[in-house]
């Protein structure tokens, strides 16, 4: 092989990789959203407050896969638990229909409807996934008008202190 062959193919391929190197960059790829890791196990929540204000007041660990929000109930009230930057891991709808939680309800007297009290504080049990990334969980309603009204949050170690954790 002469040498101006050898030069002649050595100045194409420095070419070559000169201009591949200024090509445009392909458009990204939208990545497709993460889907949230599967809960381990659930929390049995006790929650307490009023329309106003929503809190965790206790905590129990169970094993038991959670078994999910209740099929079928639709309601404005929820709680969320999200991760450290604010990605919703699960929402959980609440069944508030035992409670009286109207404005006009707040601070008045119990009602005795027969052997039902209905009442406008609010003490329920509430189903949760257990998240390892659970940061927090939010408690909100949406009313009519579809206005967001954050109730209160509790971080995800306080509910793994109250409930014992240990991860």
């Amino acid at each position: 092989m002469n040498t101006t062959r050898l030069l002649g193919t050595a100045a194409l391929a420095v070419v070559a990789a000169i201009s591949i190197g200024q090509r445009p960059a392909a458009p990204a790829l939208p990545t497709p959203a993460a889907t949230p890791p599967a809960p381990q196990g659930h929390y049995v929540l006790v929650v307490e407050g009023d329309r106003d204000a929503l809190d965790v007041t206790f905590a129990s660990r169970k094993t038991a896969p959670w078994a999910g929000a209740p099929k079928g109930l639709q309601s404005g009230w929820r709680m969320t638990v999200l991760d450290a930057s604010g990605a919703e891991l699960q929402e959980v709808p609440l069944d508030m229909r035992p409670f009286a939680t109207d404005a006009a309800s707040k601070g008045r007297p119990d009602r005795v409807e027969g052997c039902v009290v209905v009442t406008s504080k609010v003490g329920m049990l509430v189903n949760a996934p257990r998240y390892a990334a659970a940061a927090t969980y939010r408690f909100s309603r949406t009313d009519a008008r579809g206005v967001l009204t954050v109730l209160g949050e509790v971080t995800g170690a306080r509910v793994r202190q109250l409930s014992g954790d240990e991860r």
